[in-house]
């Protein structure tokens, strides 16, 4: 079920109205000049000169009459009819004109809005810390992204010819009916006519209120939608293994039932509203036009009413669909505003610290942590962990799985804040040093290291942007890759793919040893990056990271024991505990643990 979500401040919409300002500004002038030609104009040309022509001068307007005679003489009616004829194209020009300045003016407010809320957006999802990645679904902040900035553009385009010019055509319209009934004293037409306007609202707030219900659904299962078809492509080779096709169509095809019945709900309520309101609006017309003419009003009178009365309810039909329309957007725009007002869980300091300069130790003080997805009745993820790693000092983390060696690891970079006690570098709590300047002291090698869609040259240079061509060489050199880039018909310049599909697990293992040789940062994490190599691959990797931790300070995360020989200490965690800490061989002599888990491994 989509749940209801708070409607973004004027606050948060600040920024993004700012570019629009000026487009906006002239949309509004622009849509004021054709709502003045047309609801003022065009129902003042009937009443005031077009009685002249069909000789029924006693209807017209006295002043234009006296003006015509002015400058034209006695026999004006003629030359009042060619300066008409030739005035009326004009008008027509520029009130066209005026609707092409609005409708383009606003599609630019409105895609200047948009493009900074997408921007936004983007950059808010590169700063979130973890735990709202593991709240969410990666398809469908795609889709928020994505479907949801689209479904705003579309809303823009859809408006900008109605925004502006119907709520100024309905209020020149308006005007031009109170003025003339109140001079005509044709008061009662007009009054009964406008009894009308009122009980539009009621279809209008009926229908956009269940379109707005039907709309958050609507945005929800479009995510929904997104993350299913995410999750199978990045999945071909399992689901084809296991022969999941078919089950992986049936839910697709029953996530499209639901989307198609939602879109079809929201489709009746937004089309219900027009129909509506021509209803109620021919009623009224006709109650007012019965009552004026036993009030004996004229016809010149009556025309232009009648025109302006048609020209009023127009803009209230137009009004009632922007209406619907905005409703039916409004689900998208709080999903992307969603992401924007989400709170940051690893804030940086408001006055940060400098990081300590050379190698510093690390240390846990009396640290516990708890995931938030964490059931409160589970054990916590680290317990009472308290351990220092000095500086160029080479820690392998060894326990079962679920013990909180990762945990452990994650919590040096800032990807989370300890629930209770602290970790410090140098001395100082990670929490008062911000996350670019720690990070940038830190290297990461993951078990899974991802590659972007551009060249080998770029996927190495992405731990330091700036670094030469002769740096990115001499770092694939040392992570014992760049004879097989070499052997590549581009060298450094062959592009990846997505992902670093083209590439094998062992090549993009040395790509990431190459990073973090680019890098050349203090501190290095590596998780595990041998437990899925052969062993060919797995012997190239390990003399690659041989290098990497000389004179680091250096957190394994080991899966493999295999690996541990690069280490001089190990961790034993068990249940989110430390429970072993020494050197390999004395572990192995004193913690029943380690030897069991050894021994296991070297039986496999």
């Amino acid at each position: 079920m989509a749940t209801r979500t708070a409607q973004p401040s004027l606050r948060l919409l600040k920024p993004f109205l700012r570019p629009a300002v000026w487009p906006m500004v002239g949309g509004f002038v622009s849509g004021l000049g054709y709502a003045l030609m047309s609801g003022v104009g065009l129902p003042a040309m009937l009443k005031t000169v077009m009685p002249v022509f069909f000789g029924r001068e006693e209807e017209a307007s006295p002043q234009v009459v006296a003006a015509a005679k002015a400058l034209f003489g006695e026999d004006y009616a003629a030359k009042l009819l060619l300066v008409a004829c030739l005035g009326m194209p004009a008008v027509m020009l520029l009130r066209g004109l005026c609707a092409l300045m609005n409708r383009y003016l606003l599609n630019l407010a409105g895609f200047r809005f948009l493009d900074g809320l997408r921007r936004a957006v983007f950059a808010r999802l590169q700063e979130l810390p973890l735990e709202f990645y593991q709240r969410h679904k990666a398809g469908d902040l795609v889709s928020r992204l994505v479907t949801d900035a689209q479904q705003l553009k579309h809303l823009v385009t859809a408006l900008s010819e109605d925004l502006i010019k119907q709520p100024l055509l309905l209020l020149a319209a308006l005007g031009f009916l109170i003025y003339t009934s109140i001079t005509e004293r044709s008061a009662l037409f007009t009054l009964i006519a406008l009894l009308s306007v009122p009980v539009c609202v009621i279809p209008i707030r009926a229908a956009t209120t269940r379109l707005l219900r039907r709309a958050r659904a609507l945005a929800y299962q479009s995510g929904e939608l997104a993350a299913a078809v995410t999750e199978t492509v990045q999945a071909p080779l399992e689901i084809q293994a296991d022969n999941l096709q078919s089950r992986q169509q049936e839910r697709f095809d029953q996530q499209l039932r639901v989307l198609l019945r939602l879109s079809m709900k929201a489709v009746k309520y937004e089309s219900i509203v027009a129909p509506i309101i021509e209803f109620i609006a021919t009623v009224g017309f006709m109650i007012g036009l019965y009552f004026g003419v036993k009030s004996g009003i004229d016809f010149a009178t009556f025309s232009a009413l009648g025109v302006a009365l048609y020209l009023s309810y127009e803009p209230i039909k137009a009004l009632g669909s922007i209406q619907a329309k905005i409703r039916s957007a409004q689900g998208s725009f709080e999903r992307l505003a969603a992401i924007l007002t989400a709170p940051d869980t690893v804030p940086d300091p408001p006055r940060p610290k400098p990081v300590p300069a050379g190698r510093q130790p690390i240390r846990f003080e009396q640290v516990r942590f708890r995931y938030p997805t964490q059931a409160l009745d589970t054990p916590a993820a680290l317990s009472d962990v308290d351990v220092e790693i000095a500086p160029g000092e080479t820690v392998a983390l060894v326990g079962p799985s679920g013990a909180g060696k990762t945990t452990f690891a994650l919590l040096v970079p800032r990807f989370y804040d300890p629930t209770e006690g602290r970790v410090t570098y140098g001395g100082i709590d990670l929490r008062e040093l911000t996350k670019a300047d720690l990070r940038r002291q830190i290297a990461i090698v993951p078990q899974n290291p991802a590659l972007f869609h551009a060249t080998i040259a770029e996927n190495i240079r992405v731990s330091r942007p700036d670094a030469s061509d002769a740096d990115v060489i001499e770092a694939a050199r040392r992570a014992y890759i760049h004879d097989f880039i070499q052997s590549l018909p581009a060298g450094y310049d062959t592009m990846v793919g997505e992902r670093g599909a083209s590439l094998s697990g062992g090549q993009r293992q040395r790509i990431a040893v190459a990073r973090a040789f680019l890098k050349n940062a203090p501190v290095l994490i590596l998780d595990e990056a041998t437990s899925a190599l052969d062993s060919e691959s797995e012997a190239m990797v390990q003399e690659a990271l041989k290098q990497l931790v000389q004179g680091r300070t250096t957190i394994m995360i080991a899966h493999r024991f295999s690996s541990l020989t690069l280490a001089n200490r190990i961790l034993v965690f068990e249940q989110g505990r430390i429970t072993g800490d020494g050197p390999p061989e004395t572990l192995r002599r004193t913690h029943a643990t380690y030897r069991r888990m050894q021994e296991l491994q070297q039986l496999a």
